[in-house]
């Protein structure tokens, strides 16, 4: 009866140091969750862009951007929706737009206005610190892209030189670097491969005569980059 006695509280000890271990895990990481989540940044975005596009496949997209880059649009090929389409370039105003939209239609070539705005992001613990610096990005990326769009005008009405029209390729190349830089790696690894490309693709277009087309590229990577910030961030 004694042994008995003893092995049945031995049971009992062992059952409740498991279950206190148990409830000390569920405990700690109940407690992490909290700590993670009790932080919580709602970041909205007040851009818009009006995308000019020309509708495509997969299979065909780097035909149709070979044409529209030969054309004078930008090339730069998006897939939205599942859907595949090339851009023509990128507008701050619907008007605007569909006003060029208006006049391919008559020369015989179809294309469609996209309208995109990035979606509300949401940041978390320690990241959600990062909220201004994140508004940041997309407001230097915006204001970028505005001056690239007031270039590529000004080069194809010849309302400014090639010497203006590389001093402002080569500031918005500097802004993009001096902003990849500041913001580190961290929530920012994505987006920072992204300021990169743009970077690369200003040195690589001030490097030589400037086309508007090239241009057009870079201004359409900006914004449609500034669209999926939450693709980057989240």
């Amino acid at each position: 009866m004694r042994n008995f006695k003893l092995k049945r509280r031995g049971g009992l000890t062992a059952f409740f140091a498991v279950l206190a271990v148990f409830l000390f895990t569920v405990c700690m990481f109940i407690g992490v969750f909290w700590w993670n989540g009790r932080d919580r940044a709602h970041l909205s975005f007040t851009q818009k862009y009006y995308f000019l596009v020309r509708d495509c496949e997969s299979a065909t997209a780097a035909a149709v951007a070979g044409q529209v880059y030969l054309s004078g649009g930008s090339g730069l090929q998006i897939k939205t929706g599942g859907e595949y389409a090339v851009v023509v370039s990128c507008y701050f105003r619907e008007e605007t737009a569909r006003s060029v939209q208006e006049g391919m239609t008559e020369k015989g070539v179809e294309t469609r206005v996209l309208a995109l705005e990035p979606e509300d992001l949401y940041l978390y613990g320690k990241s959600a610190a990062e909220e201004l610096r994140v508004i940041s990005n997309a407001e230097t990326a915006d204001s970028c892209a505005r001056l690239l769009y007031d270039t590529a005008n000004g080069l194809e009405r010849t309302e400014i030189s090639q010497t203006a029209a590389r001093a402002a390729v080569r500031g918005v190349q500097n802004s993009l670097k001096g902003l990849r830089t500041e913001n580190g790696e961290g929530i920012y690894a994505r987006w920072n491969v992204v300021l990169k490309e743009a970077e690369r693709k200003c040195a690589e277009c001030a490097d030589g005569i400037l086309f508007a087309k090239d241009v057009r590229y870079i201004l359409s990577l900006l914004c449609f980059s500034v669209v999926n910030l939450n693709a980057y961030f989240s």
